[in-house]
């Protein structure tokens, strides 16, 4: 069923990107509309087919399925050729309680990243591409503590992974909290630790302090980042963030990078494009600075 999803998100994303490049917008509005309406359909009807498998009685609830398609392009001196394609399905099971969920993506790097963080350029070609597959099960969820476990397949191996994420508000700032201990077939044991706060500053501005630390046995994905992110959020259809942080993996390896992301809804409610001009200094380059500049669509879609 992976490849299944894979080939729908790859045909949606392809014709979001192409179309809306041509001229003739009527035509392309109804095409991308209908194409997107489609993928949205089938995803939903698999959501819909896993819970009623799953379920011992049929449940009234609806099973629902939510994602989003990401395609980039990020230029900048040392690679003008580096692109990026990102793309996440998450299915919801009411019958489970809507405690399982079935998660797919190709973003195996998502629990080291920091919450305003997006991939690194630098780390680009670091990177699988391979798809990721996880049941999620919630085993406790309160107003402020929540505890899940997953199984699946992440770089290219079978793994499971227990979390308890914590997250509280004291006056104008929300704190998080979380920490987990992983598996991996091939790369053993790890574990990993994230800690953040965002302060609402005010109607339009929030600051977010964050740090996160990931050790696995297989050294290379043992690493500490943080960062800070000023955001500014006027509206639903426009968004800016800006950003410093380091990522430092013990082993010589370390990137400083400061950027700008500005992200615009474009025609649809669903349909977004960012723009992000960046700087990176890294320690393999003895920190020369690497400009950069990163182009971004990105499609969602779900209920």
């Amino acid at each position: 069923m992976a490849g299944y999803l894979v080939k729908l998100n790859i045909l949606f994303l392809v014709f979001s990107a192409g179309l809306y490049a041509q001229n003739d917008t009527h035509d392309d509005s109804a095409i991308v509309v209908d194409v997107r309406d489609r993928i949205n359909l089938r995803m939903q009807n698999t959501a819909q087919w896993l819970d009623d498998l799953l379920g011992e009685e049929v449940n009234p609830n609806k099973a629902h399925a939510r994602g989003f398609l990401r395609l980039g392009w990020l230029p900048r001196s040392a690679d003008l050729a580096e692109t990026e394609v990102r793309f996440k399905v998450s299915l919801s099971l009411p019958s489970w309680e809507n405690r399982l969920n079935l998660i797919i993506d190709n973003d195996a790097d998502e629990f080291s990243r920091l919450p305003f963080e997006i991939d690194s350029p630098a780390n680009q070609n670091n990177g699988t591409e391979d798809i990721n597959a996880a049941l999620q099960f919630l085993v406790e969820r309160t107003a402020n503590l929540e505890v899940d476990n997953r199984v699946g397949i992440s770089r290219s191996q079978l793994y499971g992974r227990s979390a308890l994420r914590w997250n509280k508000t004291f006056n104008q700032t929300q704190y998080f909290a979380s920490a987990g201990l992983e598996y991996y077939f091939s790369d053993g044991f790890g574990y990993f630790i994230k800690l953040s706060s965002d302060t609402k500053i005010n109607e339009f501005y929030s600051l977010n302090v964050s740090a996160n630390y990931r050790e696995i046995d297989d050294e290379i994905d043992s690493e500490m980042r943080s960062g800070v992110y000023l955001s500014y959020i006027p509206d639903a259809q426009r968004a800016a963030v800006f950003g410093a942080n380091v990522q430092n993996s013990f082993d010589d390896f370390t990137i400083y990078t400061v950027s700008y992301r500005y992200r615009q809804q474009v025609k649809y409610s669903w349909l977004f494009y960012e723009l992000e001009p960046f700087i990176e200094y890294r320690e393999e380059l003895n920190y020369r600075d690497e400009v950069g500049f990163a182009i971004r669509l990105i499609g969602y879609y779900g209920q």
